[in-house]
């Protein structure tokens, strides 16, 4: 039967491992929803400029 206790302490993470959990719990990190979130506020901001720009020439008139 295995020994759980002995086989932890056996334990050594390898060194690739430990280079990507650095890379994965870096917060420079974007993930797919940051991408999303980004896009959005963008084309928001647009449609309000544009918005705007309608409302003044349409004031002027």
């Amino acid at each position: 039967m295995i020994d759980f206790d002995e086989e932890v302490a056996k334990f050594r993470p390898s060194m690739e491992i430990e280079k990507v959990e650095d890379t994965v719990s870096d917060d420079k990190l974007r993930d797919i929803s940051d991408v999303l979130i980004s896009m959005s506020r963008s084309l928001n901001a647009h449609n309000e400029a544009g918005r705007m720009r309608d409302t003044q020439i349409n004031y002027r008139n």
